[in-house]
């Protein structure tokens, strides 16, 4: 009985460190874009989310603070106010706010006002918030080409309709 032997197989080990070499940059290329889109698209979410917050604090117009007194709704000044409202949303999301850019502005009714509280009943109005790209992204590289990220609400004030409190007692 005869045996029968293969041939061999010529070894390839190199081929194959030379087709790693060859594709390692671009599959790192592909990850780290992926992970730079992920970042993009869980950072705009955050963004969107604190400009609706802030444009919730904005539909009140006015509110009653801790004390019982009414206190008006500005963009910048007192407190609370939209841009601090959207600035403690981005912190308490680990964001740096950093060059974080707040805008409001109604977009019915008179354009000309300025704040939150200054609105009548169902007039529509914007918030506007604006970060750069680059405070927030993990790599180096700007595999997505984006410099800054914006998320603009448009939302209606929903302030209490002006109304007269007849203060004499009705006589039985």
């Amino acid at each position: 009985m005869m045996l029968r032997t293969r041939p061999a197989r010529p070894r390839r080990d190199a081929a194959a460190v030379v087709e790693l070499a060859l594709l390692l940059p671009f599959l790192l290329v592909v990850i780290l874009g992926i992970w730079e889109v992920g970042r993009l698209i869980q950072v705009q979410q955050v963004l969107n989310n604190a400009a609706r917050e802030g444009a919730r604090l904005a539909a009140q117009g006015q509110i009653i603070n801790q004390v019982g007194a009414p206190t008006q709704i500005a963009v910048s000044t007192g407190t609370p106010n939209v841009q601090d409202t959207v600035k403690n949303y981005l912190a308490r999301a680990g964001l740096d706010t950093t060059n974080l850019q707040v805008g409001f502005a109604y977009v019915s009714g008179d354009t000309t006002l300025t704040d939150p509280y200054q609105g009548s009943k169902g007039q529509q109005f914007q918030v506007q918030v604006t970060l750069p790209f680059q405070n927030v992204r993990w790599t180096l590289l700007n595999l997505t080409g984006s410099t800054q990220l914006t998320a603009t609400v448009t939302w209606e004030s929903l302030v209490d309709d002006p109304f007269t409190l007849d203060t004499t007692l009705p006589s039985w």
